[in-house]
Protein backbone atom coordinates (compact mmCIF):
# COMPACT_ATOMS: atom_id res chain seq x y z
CA UNK A 1 0.00 0.00 0.00
CA UNK A 2 1.41 3.39 -0.99
CA UNK A 3 1.70 6.33 1.39
CA UNK A 4 -1.13 8.10 -0.41
CA UNK A 5 -3.37 5.02 -0.06
CA UNK A 6 -2.55 4.90 3.67
CA UNK A 7 -3.46 8.57 4.06
CA UNK A 8 -6.70 8.11 2.12
CA UNK A 9 -7.63 5.19 4.39
CA UNK A 10 -6.86 7.29 7.48
CA UNK A 11 -8.90 10.26 6.21
CA UNK A 12 -11.93 8.50 4.71
CA UNK A 13 -13.56 5.98 7.04
CA UNK A 14 -16.10 4.49 4.64
CA UNK A 15 -13.88 3.99 1.61
CA UNK A 16 -13.13 5.93 -1.51
CA UNK A 17 -13.68 5.49 -5.23
CA UNK A 18 -10.71 4.39 -7.36
CA UNK A 19 -10.59 5.20 -11.08
CA UNK A 20 -8.16 4.71 -13.91
CA UNK A 21 -6.02 7.70 -14.76
CA UNK A 22 -7.74 7.79 -18.17
CA UNK A 23 -11.08 8.50 -16.50
CA UNK A 24 -9.86 11.77 -14.99
CA UNK A 25 -6.79 12.78 -17.01
CA UNK A 26 -5.31 12.69 -20.50
CA UNK A 27 -2.06 13.42 -22.26
CA UNK A 28 -1.91 17.05 -23.35
CA UNK A 29 -3.62 17.33 -26.74
CA UNK A 30 -2.19 20.79 -27.48
CA UNK A 31 0.96 21.77 -29.37
CA UNK A 32 3.32 24.72 -29.22
CA UNK A 33 5.82 26.09 -31.74
CA UNK A 34 9.39 25.48 -30.58
CA UNK A 35 10.27 29.05 -31.55
CA UNK A 36 8.09 30.25 -28.65
CA UNK A 37 10.15 28.31 -26.07
CA UNK A 38 13.33 29.15 -24.21
CA UNK A 39 15.47 27.33 -21.64
CA UNK A 40 12.96 28.09 -18.89
CA UNK A 41 9.91 26.83 -20.77
CA UNK A 42 11.30 23.85 -22.72
CA UNK A 43 11.33 20.58 -20.80
CA UNK A 44 13.28 17.63 -22.10
CA UNK A 45 13.82 14.39 -20.22
CA UNK A 46 17.40 15.54 -19.49
CA UNK A 47 16.31 18.48 -17.37
CA UNK A 48 13.75 16.57 -15.31
CA UNK A 49 15.56 15.63 -12.09
CA UNK A 50 15.56 12.01 -10.89
CA UNK A 51 13.80 10.91 -7.70
CA UNK A 52 11.03 13.48 -7.90
CA UNK A 53 13.60 16.28 -7.93
CA UNK A 54 11.56 18.62 -10.12
CA UNK A 55 13.07 20.39 -13.07
CA UNK A 56 16.16 22.38 -14.03
CA UNK A 57 16.31 24.87 -16.88
CA UNK A 58 17.16 23.22 -20.18
CA UNK A 59 20.77 23.25 -21.36
CA UNK A 60 19.65 23.06 -25.01
CA UNK A 61 16.63 24.04 -27.06
CA UNK A 62 14.42 21.61 -28.99
CA UNK A 63 15.26 20.54 -32.52
CA UNK A 64 11.63 19.84 -33.51
CA UNK A 65 9.34 22.52 -34.93
CA UNK A 66 6.29 21.70 -32.77
CA UNK A 67 6.14 20.09 -29.37
CA UNK A 68 3.57 18.96 -26.86
CA UNK A 69 2.38 21.99 -24.90
CA UNK A 70 1.96 21.90 -21.15
CA UNK A 71 0.42 24.37 -18.76
CA UNK A 72 0.54 25.13 -15.06
CA UNK A 73 -0.84 22.16 -13.11
CA UNK A 74 0.08 19.51 -15.70
CA UNK A 75 2.27 16.67 -14.44
CA UNK A 76 5.32 15.98 -16.59
CA UNK A 77 6.73 12.44 -16.54
CA UNK A 78 10.04 11.33 -17.98
CA UNK A 79 9.01 8.34 -20.10
CA UNK A 80 12.48 6.88 -20.63
CA UNK A 81 13.74 4.71 -17.76
CA UNK A 82 10.70 5.19 -15.49
CA UNK A 83 12.72 3.82 -12.56
CA UNK A 84 14.51 7.19 -12.44
CA UNK A 85 11.24 8.70 -11.12
CA UNK A 86 11.47 11.91 -13.15
CA UNK A 87 8.28 13.84 -12.46
CA UNK A 88 7.40 17.52 -12.09
CA UNK A 89 4.23 19.49 -11.38
CA UNK A 90 4.42 22.31 -13.94
CA UNK A 91 4.48 25.78 -12.42
CA UNK A 92 3.88 27.54 -15.73
CA UNK A 93 3.32 26.93 -19.44
CA UNK A 94 5.82 25.47 -21.88
CA UNK A 95 6.57 22.65 -24.27
CA UNK A 96 8.12 19.24 -23.81
CA UNK A 97 10.02 16.71 -25.88
CA UNK A 98 8.50 13.44 -27.03
CA UNK A 99 10.24 11.60 -24.18
CA UNK A 100 8.21 13.57 -21.64
CA UNK A 101 4.51 12.89 -21.05
CA UNK A 102 2.35 15.86 -20.07
CA UNK A 103 -0.57 14.53 -18.00
CA UNK A 104 -3.49 16.97 -17.75
CA UNK A 105 -6.65 16.72 -15.66
CA UNK A 106 -9.67 16.56 -17.95
CA UNK A 107 -12.00 19.56 -17.88
CA UNK A 108 -14.81 17.29 -16.62
CA UNK A 109 -12.70 16.25 -13.59
CA UNK A 110 -11.27 19.60 -12.50
CA UNK A 111 -14.00 20.07 -9.88
CA UNK A 112 -13.18 16.69 -8.29
CA UNK A 113 -9.39 16.45 -8.51
CA UNK A 114 -6.60 18.85 -7.62
CA UNK A 115 -3.34 18.90 -9.63
CA UNK A 116 -1.18 18.56 -6.52
CA UNK A 117 -3.11 15.49 -5.32
CA UNK A 118 -2.78 13.92 -8.78
CA UNK A 119 0.94 14.76 -8.71
CA UNK A 120 1.37 12.89 -5.43
CA UNK A 121 -0.71 9.96 -6.71
CA UNK A 122 1.45 9.49 -9.80
CA UNK A 123 4.78 10.30 -8.22
CA UNK A 124 4.45 7.42 -5.76
CA UNK A 125 6.80 4.44 -5.71
CA UNK A 126 3.78 2.27 -6.53
CA UNK A 127 3.16 4.22 -9.73
CA UNK A 128 6.76 3.92 -10.91
CA UNK A 129 6.84 0.18 -10.08
CA UNK A 130 3.61 -0.20 -12.07
CA UNK A 131 5.09 1.77 -14.98
CA UNK A 132 8.21 -0.43 -15.01
CA UNK A 133 6.02 -3.56 -15.15
CA UNK A 134 4.72 -2.43 -18.54
CA UNK A 135 7.86 -0.69 -19.84
CA UNK A 136 9.34 -1.88 -23.12
CA UNK A 137 13.04 -2.25 -23.86
CA UNK A 138 15.95 -3.50 -21.80
CA UNK A 139 18.72 -0.91 -22.01
CA UNK A 140 16.51 2.19 -22.18
CA UNK A 141 13.04 1.03 -21.05
CA UNK A 142 10.20 3.27 -22.13
CA UNK A 143 6.90 3.52 -20.25
CA UNK A 144 3.82 2.21 -22.01
CA UNK A 145 1.52 5.21 -22.52
CA UNK A 146 -1.64 3.10 -22.67
CA UNK A 147 -0.76 1.16 -19.52
CA UNK A 148 0.03 4.39 -17.65
CA UNK A 149 -3.51 5.60 -18.34
CA UNK A 150 -4.83 2.35 -16.81
CA UNK A 151 -3.12 3.06 -13.47
CA UNK A 152 -5.76 3.34 -10.72
CA UNK A 153 -5.83 6.30 -8.34
CA UNK A 154 -8.11 7.17 -5.41
CA UNK A 155 -10.50 10.12 -5.70
CA UNK A 156 -11.33 11.21 -2.14
CA UNK A 157 -13.41 14.33 -1.45
CA UNK A 158 -11.61 17.62 -2.19
CA UNK A 159 -11.17 18.50 1.50
CA UNK A 160 -9.43 15.14 2.02
CA UNK A 161 -7.24 15.72 -1.05
CA UNK A 162 -6.18 19.08 0.37
CA UNK A 163 -5.39 17.57 3.78
CA UNK A 164 -3.33 14.77 2.20
CA UNK A 165 -1.45 17.32 0.08
CA UNK A 166 -0.76 19.38 3.23
CA UNK A 167 0.58 16.30 5.05
CA UNK A 168 2.75 15.22 2.11
CA UNK A 169 4.04 18.76 1.53
CA UNK A 170 5.08 18.96 5.20
CA UNK A 171 6.69 15.53 4.98
CA UNK A 172 8.59 16.54 1.82
CA UNK A 173 9.80 19.74 3.46
CA UNK A 174 11.01 17.90 6.56
CA UNK A 175 12.72 15.30 4.37
CA UNK A 176 14.51 18.06 2.41
CA UNK A 177 15.63 19.77 5.63
CA UNK A 178 16.99 16.50 7.02
CA UNK A 179 18.86 15.84 3.78
CA UNK A 180 20.32 19.35 3.88
CA UNK A 181 21.45 18.85 7.48
CA UNK A 182 22.94 15.45 6.65
CA UNK A 183 24.81 16.94 3.69
CA UNK A 184 26.09 19.76 5.92
CA UNK A 185 27.20 17.25 8.55
CA UNK A 186 29.12 15.22 6.00
CA UNK A 187 30.91 18.35 4.77
CA UNK A 188 31.89 19.64 8.21
CA UNK A 189 32.34 16.38 10.10
CA UNK A 190 30.20 14.33 12.44
CA UNK A 191 28.99 17.19 14.62
CA UNK A 192 27.67 19.38 11.81
CA UNK A 193 29.68 22.41 12.93
CA UNK A 194 32.69 23.80 11.12
CA UNK A 195 34.13 25.45 14.26
CA UNK A 196 36.54 23.44 16.39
Amino acid sequence: MSRIDELVTEQVANGVRYVTLAEVAEYSPTRVDASRLDKTSFTGVDNLVANRGGRNDASYLPNAARLTAYRRGDILLGNIRPYLKKVWLATGPGGCSGDVLAVRIKASSRRNLTPKFLYYAISSDDFFAYSMQYAKGAKMPRGNKDAILNYRIPIPPLEVQREIVRILDNYSQLEAELELRATGSRRTGQGGSSTR
